[in-house]
């Protein structure tokens, strides 16, 4: 019989976080409809095409991390044409009072006004409306600009990630979508647009303020910025297909094998001993560490210690003082692999001053080059591939490409949480991985491809002095500490992001950490965990489960039949075909398996069975019935089919992982 769980504790279990989110509305004006999210009015769609993917008014601190808004008011009025809300604000214990207005009418116009008035001087680094563009129907396509002094010009939208500005001084804007034709007025302020592939984010961003003006700047005291954006929609949406749900099924290999599952290190995500036999037992053994050459004498003997008693991997991560000679900074790193009789596989190193994020146009670094970091790390670890890249997200790679370093590999992390921190748009990063990883493809040029830390929270802050200190375990943006981490959704999107490294001959990727921010084991932490603090005998995550069950990989398989808004890889290994299939999409989904199964399902009704067992999926693999399941959100479910029988001519040859 299926345990009953309360709301408080689903929310926990499914999200980490007491956080209440208001729930989100539809509304409609004809055939405009719109989703009222929080105060932002997120999907404006005409009928079924989506044209606007969100429209807010953020307020962001001088480390570009959003404030929490303290809503003091909030009306609805709907008409038989449409609808008017109205939200006021404050940030900063009342400095900074906010209000914002949509107007949506069934004629197709829709209008959003926003006002910020300063008590007293107010620092920020960006106060005014966003627009985000969806990805689907406008990536490639043409765009007719309308600049801030009145000209008029067609551009492309980039297919390939942009590294810069791809459009500046917009005061207009019109597209066509799938038969849908949409016209953007701004006022109130010079507007620019970024491609905001580059931080995960599935959209392009119109935004205010171009970033060639200062940072952080000041509204003065007694100030009122006043902005307004009008749309103008008309035309007739293009009939799409409509399918017919499908059974999942595991189809031909691929060419490429799963990729090799890291766990990112810093020095204090190492766990004690109890803990190292978990991982030991778990397969999750390739450590992934960061270091400096002052402290690689202390790292490497602990690191080693766990490498040694894992029978694991060491790969490193070294971050060079900018002021000191590269190799002489390096000859110290090897010295302690020595000491520590633990030699790395591969190796990167860059410059600290690279963990920071500049414009493409901007002033780079002086100092140590990554070109001068890489040749000093190839000098010290002969035996070991060097690879090039950044440490921080794709944003960085992007604009600081390795060209030129003969690298045996490229590398670059990403966060979830860069300018949104919501549930919506972090599921929603997932549609832009495979963005990146083509375009990191063609920067790479044929080299191979690791990814480092691959996670919802940020490591390290490229664009301001530090992270967000997240103490509450809220939805946060630029928070380390991102409660999502330790619970059903954190699994969810890990599963999502590895199975997004499909076709792009990825040979690994860290997406979590042994303990700690981003830690499959659960340790007691600075940070408070609710439920998790009150019940020690949950030894693990629901993530734990997820690596383990794909842990050590094997000959990637096509999946067939997979619902648009769910994700899912397959694998065939020494146990027989496994395949993984997580749902992140807010609501449940149906789920027919074409072949005999095994599964266990890692969702709220199981969530304390399995973290208080890190042998739960053996105990909790069950055969699948033959009729449709339905999955919940956020959920994963882990399926196991036994052996794969595959006609000789289907087989391909797997890329083996060289690099």
């Amino acid at each position: 019989m299926e345990k009953t769980v309360s709301k408080a504790d689903r929310r926990i279990f499914e999200t980490g976080t007491t956080e209440l989110n208001p729930p989100a509305r539809t509304l409609h004006a004809g055939d405009v409809s719109v989703v009222i999210d929080a105060g932002a009015l997120r999907r404006l769609a005409f009928g079924p095409v989506e044209l606007v993917r969100q429209i807010d008014f953020p307020v962001r601190d001088r480390n570009w991390a959003t404030l929490t808004p303290n809503v003091t008011g909030e009306t609805l009025d709907e008409h038989p044409d449409g609808f008017r809300y109205r939200r006021c604000f404050e940030v900063d214990d009342g400095v900074l009072s906010c209000t914002v207005t949509y107007e949506v009418n069934g004629n197709g116009t829709v209008t959003a006004t926003g006002e910020a008035t300063a008590a007293r001087d107010f620092t920020t680094n960006r106060t005014g409306f966003t627009l985000l563009h969806p990805i689907a129907g406008i990536a490639g396509k043409q765009v007719e600009v309308i600049t801030s002094n009145g000209r008029v010009q067609t551009s492309i939208m980039p297919e390939t990630i942009s590294p810069a500005q791809p459009i500046k001084e917009i005061a207009g804007l019109s597209f066509s979508i799938d038969g849908v034709s949409l016209d953007i007025a701004f006022s109130g302020d010079v507007f620019e647009m970024e491609d905001q592939r580059n931080w995960t984010d599935a959209s392009f961003k119109t935004y205010s303020r171009p970033l060639v003006e200062p940072f952080a700047y000041n509204i003065k005291a007694g100030t009122t910025i006043r902005q307004q954006i009008r749309l103008r929609i008309s035309g007739q949406p293009v009939p799409g297909a409509s399918a017919a749900p499908k059974s999942v099924r595991t189809g031909a290999p691929l060419g490429e094998a799963l990729p090799e599952i890291l766990l990112a290190a810093d020095p204090d995500w190492l766990p004690d001993h109890p803990e190292t036999d978990l991982l030991a037992a778990s397969g999750l053994t390739a450590l992934l560490l960061r270091t400096t050459p002052k402290a690689a004498a202390a790292d490497l003997l602990r690191a080693a210690k766990l490498v040694q008693s894992t029978s694991g991997s060491l790969d490193l991560e070294v971050v060079l003082d900018d002021a000191l000679p590269a190799r002489s900074q390096m000859d110290l790193v090897a010295a302690a692999c020595r000491e520590a009789q633990c030699m790395p596989r591969h190796v990167t190193a860059l410059p600290a001053a690279y963990l920071k994020s500049y414009q493409p146009s901007g002033q780079w670094p002086d100092g140590l080059s990554p070109q001068d970091a890489f040749v000093a790390a190839s000098a010290v670890f002969p035996k070991a591939r060097c690879g090039s890249g950044m440490l921080t997200n794709f944003t960085e790679f992007n604009r600081c490409r390795p060209d030129g370093i003969a690298s045996g590999y490229i590398t670059h992390g990403n966060s979830a949480i860069v300018h949104a921190a919501d549930d919506t748009s972090v599921a929603q990063t997932i549609e832009t991985l495979p963005d990146i990883f083509s375009s990191a493809r063609k920067i790479g040029a044929g080299r191979g491809y690791r990814l480092g830390l691959t996670a919802i929270g940020m490591r390290s802050n490229p664009y301001g002095q530090e992270v967000s200190e997240n103490p509450e375990q809220t939805r946060l943006t630029m928070a380390t500490w991102d409660p999502r981490a330790r619970a059903l959704f954190g699994a969810a999107w890990a599963v999502s992001a590895l199975a997004k490294t499909e076709d792009f001959g990825i040979q690994a990727i860290a997406l979590a950490a042994p303990v700690g921010p981003f830690g499959i084991l659960a340790t007691e932490t600075p940070v408070p965990r609710p439920w998790f603090d009150d019940h020690p005998e949950a030894t693990v995550y629901p993530i734990f489960h997820a690596l383990r069950f794909v842990a050590g990989g094997g000959q990637r398989l096509k999946v067939n039949g997979v619902p648009p808004d769910l994700a899912a890889l397959a694998f065939s290994g020494s146990t027989g075909t496994r395949m993984v299939i997580a749902n992140l999409s807010g609501q449940p989904r149906e789920i027919r398996l074409a072949e005999p199964a095994s599964a266990a399902v890692l969702d709220a009704h199981n969530f304390v069975a399995a973290v208080t067992n890190p042998d739960w999926v053996e105990t909790a693999l069950a055969p699948l019935p033959a009729a449709p399941m339905t999955l919940a959100s956020p959920a994963v479910m882990l399926v196991e089919t036994g052996t794969i029988a595959t006609p000789e001519s289907e087989h391909i040859h797997v890329r083996p992982d060289t690099y």
